[in-house]
């Protein structure tokens, strides 16, 4: 799963590069959370690309009240295409959620301890999103949701799921949803352990400092 990443300016440059594009720069933030407004990548109905800020937390658009009574901060990818609360968006409405970095918690002597995981280039990486727009009375939310599938080497030790990683060549693919959407079996295939680092976060450093 993925509960909590890292939003930092370094995390664009290699998306920017791939869509020969450049965005706003945006605001660190070391402690992203779920209901929080993240910035997310979308292709422009008119071409381009857009950055947008949405709820993370997707509220499906047919959704009666602007919640869900089960989360929706993730999607796993074997079932995404085919859940209701997912399956639209998948067909439909794809993005790229930029983070630097992500967490996962181990448990160790009693206690769980954060890690951090990012890109071996510090460079950070592109999530596979999905989005949506709940509209009611005049009132619009933007909401989205990170993917997640199997874990690499790196991080199984750690926990079973971990976001679904995209490669570069594969930004411009996933937001084009005229194309076609991918098969969840090509989705589950985890980003290669060897793009990838880890650290262990101090005590008192998580949201503070990164390993």
């Amino acid at each position: 799963m993925c509960g909590r990443y890292v939003i930092s300016p370094p995390m664009m440059r290699r998306i920017e590069k791939a869509l020969q594009t450049s965005f706003p720069e945006m605001e660190t933030n070391l402690n992203v959370a779920p209901t929080t407004l993240v910035p997310v990548i979308l292709a422009g109905e008119e071409g381009g690309y857009l950055l947008k800020r949405m709820r993370w937390g997707l509220i499906p658009h047919w959704s009666g009240e602007p919640s869900t009574p089960y989360s929706t901060f993730n999607a796993r990818v074997e079932s995404a295409a085919t859940k209701p609360a997912f399956r639209e968006s998948f067909a439909r409405r794809r993005c790229l959620v930029p983070a630097l970095g992500f967490y996962e918690w181990h448990e160790e002597e009693g206690k769980k301890r954060p890690y951090y995981f990012t890109s071996g280039d510090d460079l950070g990486f592109a999530f596979a999103g999905l989005w949506d727009l709940w509209k009611r009375e005049g009132e619009e939310i933007y909401s989205c949701t990170i993917l997640v599938g199997p874990p690499n080497a790196l991080v199984a030790p750690l926990h079973d799921r971990m976001p679904v990683i995209l490669r570069e060549a594969d930004y411009v693919p996933w937001l084009d949803t005229a194309g076609g959407a991918p098969m969840a079996g090509e989705l589950s295939t985890p980003f290669p352990a060897e793009g990838m680092r880890v650290g262990k976060i101090g005590p008192g450093q998580f949201g503070k400092a990164l390993p």
